[in-house]
Parts: C-alpha cells; sequence; structure tokens
C-alpha cells in the first residue's frame, strides 16, 4: 500500500523527472486545499508535449480544468506564468485526501 508520503516522493520525483525535458522550464509539486497539484511551466513558444501529458496521466494525474470542470483553453493550461506557459496537474489517485488546513 502506497503511503500519501510514499505518494509525495513519487510525485516529487516525477515532477523532477519532466523537468528535465527541453521544453520545460520547471516542473514542481504543489499543494491546494485537499489536493496535490503538480505543475509544469513549458517555454513561451511551446507547446506542452502530449507524451508528457500521457506520462502524468499514466501516474494518476489529470489536468485541473478537466478535474474541477472549470473552462479552459485545454484540461491543463492556466495560462502564462512570468516568461512561460504553465499548467497543472491534480493527483486524483489521492484526490481530497491531503488536508492543509482545518476549516470550523
Amino acid at each position: 500500500m502506497t503511503t500519501m508520503t510514499d505518494r509525495g516522493a513519487d510525485l516529487r520525483e516525477l515532477a523532477a523527472d519532466v523537468a528535465e525535458e527541453p521544453v520545460v522550464a520547471d516542473a514542481w509539486l504543489a499543494k491546494s486545499f485537499t489536493d496535490r497539484v503538480l505543475v509544469v511551466t513549458v517555454e513561451p513558444d511551446a507547446e506542452l508535449p502530449d507524451g508528457i501529458r500521457e506520462q502524468l496521466a499514466a501516474h494518476g494525474l489529470r489536468g485541473a480544468n478537466e478535474v474541477y470542470d472549470s473552462d479552459g483553453p485545454d484540461p491543463s493550461a492556466m495560462g502564462t506564468a512570468g516568461e512561460g506557459r504553465r499548467h497543472r496537474f491534480v493527483d486524483v489517485r489521492t484526490r481530497g485526501e491531503y488536508q492543509s488546513y482545518v476549516v470550523d
């Protein structure tokens, strides 16, 4: 059984692998209120390669626009950030299990 800690380590390793791709400016694991999110920034004139999207899907990550049923230009795009285009992917294997804040 994979623990939340193991899953986090696996996703950080995946982010490091994705960051090595030539069109990727940066990739890292972030946290929302209840979810882990892998953020990928591609170079300004580049598109996110389908191979990266497929690699992330194989690891249980889906585009945030798709998961959160948001309008967006594609399932993962969240616009430009600095000098790149940013995409975010939600860890659907542990969606809703992460708790970063407790609100009464």
